[in-house]
């Protein structure tokens, strides 16, 4: 089972127009190989004990895939493996800029934070003016990530994948969890030691008409 597979067999992916969505997206080769095997088989073995239940539930899985992304967050903060160009404040502000970019544009970013290997990024889906058709989740980071990798390849004069082809992605539910997801983006580097207020880290944002979620 590779790691496509991991990410796909979690859930159906929802992306409705105009949904709210968390997103975590990190660098190529920011997580062992081994580690990545390893982390998707358990992963397996526990969707498959869960499913085999005629009485399992969606909460049961939802919660699998919240304790299978700990576990990936937990190798991406110790940032002791594989590339760390997000730590070089000109390749950052290509991703910042790009973020900034597209809000409005493609969506309502809410909040975001930038970590040697991998960022978070949260935002509301744009829907075009007759609201029939919209930007899709993929199209989204597809844009956005080809656009930053071409511009930080060529900055460290490289060539090859920047971003690992998938993202976490989660559907935001309602405004409760919203504030909880945002506290988690803010809050990120202080949980990984790297300041003490997450306002003293560089690459964390959070839009003015959500500040009462800090």
């Amino acid at each position: 089972m590779n790691e496509r597979d991991f990410y796909r067999s979690r859930l159906p992916h929802i992306q409705p127009l105009g949904g709210t969505f968390f997103i975590t997206t990190r660098l190529h080769g920011s997580v062992p190989q081994v580690e990545k095997q390893r982390l998707a088989e358990d992963f397996l073995l526990h969707q498959r004990q869960i499913l085999a239940r005629p009485d399992h539930t969606a909460e049961e899985l939802d919660r699998l895939n919240k304790t299978f992304f700990v576990a990936y967050e937990t190798i991406l903060d110790k940032s002791d493996y594989g590339p760390k160009w997000l730590s070089i404040n000109a390749l950052s502000d290509i991703v910042v800029n790009a973020l900034h970019y597209f809000d409005t544009k493609l969506y309502d970013l809410i909040a975001y934070c930038l970590m040697s290997n991998h960022i978070h990024i949260a935002f509301t889906l744009n829907a075009d003016k007759n609201g029939q058709s919209g930007s899709y989740l993929q199209q989204v980071m597809h844009s956005l990530k080809s656009y930053t990798a071409i511009k930080c390849n060529e900055m460290l004069d490289r060539s090859g994948s920047f971003w690992e082809h998938e993202s976490y992605d989660r559907l935001v539910r309602d405004r409760n969890e919203l504030h909880r997801i945002v506290n988690y983006i803010l809050q990120n580097p202080v949980k990984a030691g790297l300041c003490q207020r997450w306002q003293d880290w560089k690459y964390t944002y959070i839009k003015p008409e959500y500040n009462d979620f800090d």
